[in-house]
């Protein structure tokens, strides 16, 4: 009887050492995923180091606080606008998993807007949005 209880607390040890060594790799995974993804924060914004790229053909009322990636995002004087047919090309500091692109168009009449959405990544250009959209726009990317 001695033997069987042997065998199965070995059999019960080695199981919750491997239950155990799979939830710290599945931490690990989620904390390199928590950093590529910029710990769910704004990475678009000055603070962050993103810019505008396409700044000579985009105009800014108000001068830098005109800027779409100021911070203050409770004052609502100055704005980014770009002319028809031209876009408003955000690049960031380093490469981030997102999960949210959050973007609030002018809402002060029933204007649309046609959006199309790019990712550039290793000089491989991708469409994940073309569509319309007005006021508070918003895409949600699944977790993968």
């Amino acid at each position: 009887m001695s033997s069987k209880l042997f065998q199965l607390l070995t059999m019960l040890l080695i199981f919750n050492i491997q239950k155990i060594a799979n939830q710290q790799c599945l931490v690990s995974k989620a904390k390199i995923r928590s950093i590529i993804r910029g710990h769910q924060i704004d990475v678009v914004n000055q603070k962050k180091g993103a810019l505008i790229s396409s700044k000579k053909q985009n105009g800014f009322l108000g001068g830098n606080n005109g800027s779409c990636l100021r911070d203050t995002i409770y004052t609502l004087t100055g704005y980014t606008s770009s002319s028809l047919g031209q876009s408003v090309k955000l690049e960031l500091l380093q490469n981030y998993e997102l999960n949210t692109i959050k973007i609030w168009f002018w809402d002060g009449d029933n204007r649309f807007y046609r959006i199309q959405v790019y990712i550039i990544y290793e000089n491989s250009e991708t469409q994940i949005y073309d569509n319309f959209a007005k006021s508070i726009f918003t895409i949600k990317f699944p977790t993968r």
